[in-house]
């Protein structure tokens, strides 16, 4: 195993007006002018594996330099938290291992099978999420949403086609979420269904959220493991879409499903603390507030620390170094090296 130290931290710049600088390899994150510099951050280089922007943050060009040439990739996002860009240097790659990539997503048996075992997986997970909660409450519809998971799940084998896959996957998330609201012991949040993009509510707010910074964090890993995170297998390939992130990312949704629902359950963050953006009078969006999304973001790379078992090796790892031991996984299966084992909660 290699040294988890090299997935401990994500630095988050959101300030706004902030810079980042570097100096005797120490990020430093400042505000205001040279006149009156206030340090909001200090951090050594080693210690960062990403670098996550929000909104009018600033990057030094000896700041973003030294990013290149270490290999630090810098996430782009909007103050809200869409994705806008990344910046990464490009003079790694293995083209032997993409060219594989390119070849087995061309091939339909290799697609279907990659896009069971995402979905299985997928489904599993949501299914003990659920099964964690209905013990506490007993409620007949989250039992009923657990048995739809499990027919679900066992009909993925028999299917034919990649569109059954997905349909099925689609009919699982449909059953997980109409019960998710019950899952809430605190006032104040509602949820009636998924709405991605733009979110409209503060939940769905919290999810859109956890999910990009989560992508974030595999896309990153997928790049590590010099794979080309624009082609999948189970997603529908799509103009500037990293769909091989969007495959692997579907069985680990439910660790920030479960991140939110301790949110809010601990109070953690209040269904005020969200702003809704508006264009004209009319709701363009429920976004988290600053103070809000800093707390998220605390949280998150709690969860990060925290321990779990990767099903594959039996290790027992923080979630980042899970995330890429499975990673991992799926380039040895793409080589034909060993049969893929997906990440399965317990």
């Amino acid at each position: 195993m290699s040294d988890d130290r090299y997935f401990l931290r994500t630095l988050y710049i959101q300030e706004q007006g902030s810079v980042l600088r570097v100096a005797n390899d120490q990020f430093r994150v400042t505000m205001g002018n040279d006149d009156d510099e206030s340090e909001l951050i200090e951090i050594q280089s080693i210690k960062v594996g990403q670098i996550v922007i929000f909104g009018a943050c600033m990057i030094t060009p000896p700041a973003l330099r030294y990013c290149l040439m270490k290999r630090i990739p810098i996430v782009l996002l909007s103050q809200h938290g869409e994705y806008f860009s990344r910046i990464e240097s490009t003079d790694d790659v293995n083209i032997m291992l993409e060219r594989e990539q390119f070849s087995r997503s061309s091939d339909s048996n290799f697609s279907l099978e990659c896009s069971k075992h995402f979905v299985r997986a997928k489904l599993h997970n949501s299914g003990v999420l659920l099964k964690r909660h209905s013990e506490k409450n007993g409620s007949v519809s989250i039992n009923q949403a657990v048995g739809m998971l499990e027919s679900l799940k066992s009909k993925v084998d028999g299917a034919e086609t990649i569109d059954v896959v997905r349909g099925y996957e689609g009919s699982g998330a449909a059953a997980y979420f109409s019960v998710f609201e019950e899952l809430f012991e605190a006032d104040g949040f509602s949820f009636r269904k998924r709405i991605k993009r733009p979110p409209t509510d503060p939940v769905n707010a919290m999810l859109s959220f956890g999910y990009s910074i989560l992508f974030n964090n595999l896309f990153s890993m997928v790049r590590i493991h010099r794979m080309h995170p624009y082609v999948g297998f189970l997603h529908s390939d799509k103009p500037v879409h990293p769909t091989l992130v969007s495959d692997l990312i579907e069985e680990f949704r439910t660790i920030i499903d479960g991140l939110v629902l301790s949110i809010i359950n601990k109070h953690l963050i209040g269904p005020g603390e969200f702003r809704i953006v508006t264009e004209d009078g009319t709701a363009k969006g429920c976004y988290l507030s600053d103070l809000a999304r800093k707390t998220f973001l605390r949280e998150f790379e709690n969860l990060m620390h925290r321990k779990t078992t990767h099903t594959a090796s039996g290790y027992q790892v923080s979630y980042r170094r899970c995330l890429d031991l499975q990673v991992g996984e799926f380039a040895l299966y793409l080589k034909n090296e060993k049969p893929y084992v997906p990440y399965l909660r317990r």
